[in-house]
């Protein structure tokens, strides 16, 4: 009876069983991690092209949304916090949703928020 109890046969693949499923959240977590932190440089670029082309009066949406890619933002704003003259300053916000699905952690959403700001120049 002692020589089917004391035997340690198989132990190593059910500790493997038992850390495999946090092995793998953590492995996705630092993948979705990364591609959060690319988004998250996606938009706040943008925000800083908009700011700088809204600085010499050419602001473009769509040229916004051009610089974000491969992100599609969700909200993009314009304001002029002191007015429009020569040297006040100009900001640019970028919204973006972002998905996230880590196994056993679940789908969430993250905003994403990209802000520049720039003063007007002549």
């Amino acid at each position: 009876m002692k020589a089917l109890l004391g035997g340690e046969n198989g132990s190593s693949a059910v500790e493997f069983a038992l850390v495999l499923p946090i092995l793998i959240m953590l492995i996705f977590g630092v993948v979705e991690f990364g591609i959060a932190f690319g988004d998250f440089l996606a938009i706040t670029h943008a925000a800083r092209e908009g700011a700088r082309l809204a600085a010499v009066g050419r602001f473009s949406e769509q040229t916004v949304r051009e610089r974000a890619y491969p992100v599609n933002p969700t909200s993009i704003s314009v304001t002029y916090p002191e007015g429009e003259t020569h040297g006040q300053p100009v900001d640019v916000r970028v919204e973006y949703l972002l998905h996230l699905s880590i196994p056993f952690f679940g789908a969430r959403s993250l905003p994403l928020i990209g802000e520049a700001r720039m003063r007007l120049e002549g």
